[in-house]
Formats: C-alpha cells, sequence, structure tokens
C-alpha cells in the first residue's frame, strides 16, 4: 500500500457523513501529520506489547528489508549508510536485523558505538569472529540530500575469506521519512485501525472558551 492510499481513505472518510461532527474537508499536510503520530503510537504499542510478552518480533511486521553496500572497507572495519533514519525506539529495536546480502545466515551483531575500544583492549575478537555493527549520526557527508544515519561495522571478513559487499538491513521507518507514493509495511488489516486512531486524533476538539471577556477586562 502507498502512503497516499491511506491519507485518500482518511480524507474521503473525513468528508463523509459518516464523520459525523468531524465532518469537514481537511488539508492533506494536516492528516499526514496525524498519520505520522498515529503510526508511531502503533509501533511503540508493539514494542510495548513485545516487551511484556519477551517477543518483539511482532515488529518484524512493520519492517522493510533495503539493500545497502559497504563503504571504505578498511582491514576488518568499514561502515554504511543507512537509506532512512529507523524508527526510534529502546534498545536500537529500530532496527529489525542486519545480514550479509549473499549469505543471510551470516548476522551481525549489535553493540553500543564505544564498545570497540573496549573489546579491543580484552581481545574480545580473538574469541569471536561475528560481524558487529552500531548505529551512530552521519559524520563523513552532510548536506541536503545525504543520508542521516549511518552503521559502523566491525570484525568483518578479509581476503582469502569470503568478503562481504552488501548487507540486508530489515528497519522500520517512520512515515515522515517517505514520501507519499512510497510503499509502507504494516500488517495485515491494520490499513483499517491506523484510519480509525487518525479520525480520533482529529475528532479531539479543544473545549470552548466560555470565559466573560468583559469581565476579564473590567479585572
Amino acid at each position: 500500500m502507498k502512503k497516499q492510499n491511506l491519507i485518500d481513505a482518511i480524507i474521503d472518510f473525513l468528508a463523509s457523513d459518516a464523520a459525523a461532527d468531524s465532518k469537514g474537508v481537511y488539508h492533506p499536510e494536516i492528516v499526514k501529520q496525524h498519520l505520522n503520530d498515529a503510526f508511531n503510537q502503533a509501533i511503540y504499542a508493539a514494542w510495548l506489547n513485545g516487551k511484556k510478552l519477551s517477543d518483539f518480533s511482532q515488529l518484524d511486521a512493520w519492517s522493510k528489508t533495503y539493500e545497502v553496500p559497504i563503504m571504505a572497507q578498511v582491514v576488518r572495519k568499514g561502515h554504511a549508510f543507512l537509506p532512512f533514519a529507523p524508527v526510534q525506539l529502546p534498545d536500537g529495536h529500530g532496527l529489525r536485523q542486519i545480514c550479509d546480502h549473499d549469505a543471510p545466515e551470516n548476522v551481525f551483531a549489535p553493540i553500543e558505538a564505544t564498545a570497540n575500544v573496549v573489546f579491543d583492549e580484552l581481545d574480545v575478537s580473538t574469541m569471536d569472529d561475528t560481524p558487529t555493527y552500531s548505529m551512530e549520526q552521519n559524520n563523513l557527508s552532510t548536506g541536503a540530500g545525504e543520508e542521516s544515519h549511518l552503521l559502523r561495522l566491525g570484525k568483518l571478513p578479509v581476503a582469502p575469506a569470503t568478503v562481504i559487499t552488501d548487507l540486508d538491513v530489515m528497519m522500520i521507518v517512520p512515515l515522515s521519512e517517505l514520501d507519499d507514493y512510497d510503499d509502507i509495511v504494516i500488517p495485515n488489516g491494520a490499513e483499517d485501525s491506523l484510519i480509525r486512531q487518525v479520525v480520533d486524533l482529529m475528532s479531539k476538539k479543544p473545549l470552548p472558551d466560555t470565559s466573560n471577556d468583559a469581565v476579564i477586562e473590567r479585572k
């Protein structure tokens, strides 16, 4: 489904008699902002439920896999640019999985950005050859059109071992990062739930101002 399809469905509903007191014509940008909020709420609710059940696999239904190339590998380190900034969730759960594109069973392990220094001191690299990644803001190339986040990669294989050239990055992308005609990934049946959430958000009206202005001015 395209993002614009959801926006059109919400606008059509709000223009119909079914919208009751909320019936009206709304600017697409207003609808889009509420849709972004509803999407983020749904993702966070899925994360909370996963935390309660100790199973975050339900987040995978909101995820899409992107192929990204590894850039500038030097010995066993390199980096890769993310096509979008992932949705912000505790413990980095916006990034679901990173693996070798040509060997999906070769899954990278997440580490803290500063962990490599500690691991190098402890010679952990000699005990475990699992490739690692950490995410950080892109400070290598800045400016309009540049990717905002990158992956720092460690313990990459070097020749004569099979070299990894491309990654499959499974991630949840905020709707605000996508263009109107980009495909969005949501679980089956979640479209109706998102539409209802947006309509509910847009139906909440501020309480009327019942203060007497004349009385206030006399004070």
